[in-house]
């Protein structure tokens, strides 16, 4: 049987987007510090491996690709908005949208030493692998 593998391109993590205003629920884009998940990327590779769950419609329909989600976090870590912004549709964009929310508060945004609420576009490929699973 194929294992269903879940990868995260680490050269893709990005902080998009021009300078915003600061107002208070305005998200701030260039930082001297981007948000992190406690642990790394490695830590975070893991937590997506362990919760990410491939839809059966997406598995019964061959549907792989790449799923970018904009998460914004908050002075205390906590990622109170997600977005879509490039989806695969077949559940996919629901399952990130669900393992995103459900990630432990992450290390925030810093601009000079003020913490700041942030965004952070993350993206994550869903593809079958060739290795085996026992």
């Amino acid at each position: 049987m194929k294992k269903l593998f879940f990868i995260l391109i680490l050269g893709v993590f990005s902080v998009t987007g021009l300078y915003a205003q600061k107002i208070k629920n305005v998200p701030f884009k260039h930082l001297d510090q981007v948000p992190g998940f406690p642990g790394g990327d490695k830590a975070m590779l893991e937590f997506l491996g362990n919760n990410l769950k491939y839809p059966k419609e997406a598995v019964q329909k061959k549907i792989q690709g790449k799923v970018l989600i904009e998460l914004v976090v908050d002075e205390d870590g906590g990622i109170r908005e997600t977005h879509i912004l490039e989806g695969l549709g077949y559940g996919c964009d629901e399952e990130v949208t669900r393992v995103v929310k459900a990630m432990p508060n992450w290390t925030p945004g810093v601009i000079g030493n003020e913490v700041v609420r942030s965004s952070f576009v993350l993206p994550v490929m869903f593809s079958f692998g060739a290795k085996t699973s026992k």
